[in-house]
């Protein structure tokens, strides 16, 4: 289990760390997969199609502007 939070983390801390700089943001894929595999993690498609989800340690906000990236939020 600690290992699965561990991936997560360190999916949304990239995302986190880059913050503001989309150059950098942490792609989508691996921010769902790490998600998907983090207990209590979930996350929601508005209906423009911007992901958005929290964990307890992280949230974050994967826009629909076509480059696939996620950033981290606060």
């Amino acid at each position: 289990m600690r290992s699965i939070t561990v991936s997560f983390a360190v999916a949304t801390a990239i995302a986190l760390f880059t913050f503001g700089q989309s150059a950098s943001a942490a792609p989508i894929g691996a921010v769902v997969k790490a998600c998907d595999r983090t207990a209590g993690c979930n996350y929601t498609l508005n209906k423009a199609g911007d992901l958005s989800g929290c964990s307890s340690k992280a949230c974050f906000y994967c826009p629909n502007d076509g480059k696939r990236q996620c950033i981290g939020i606060q």
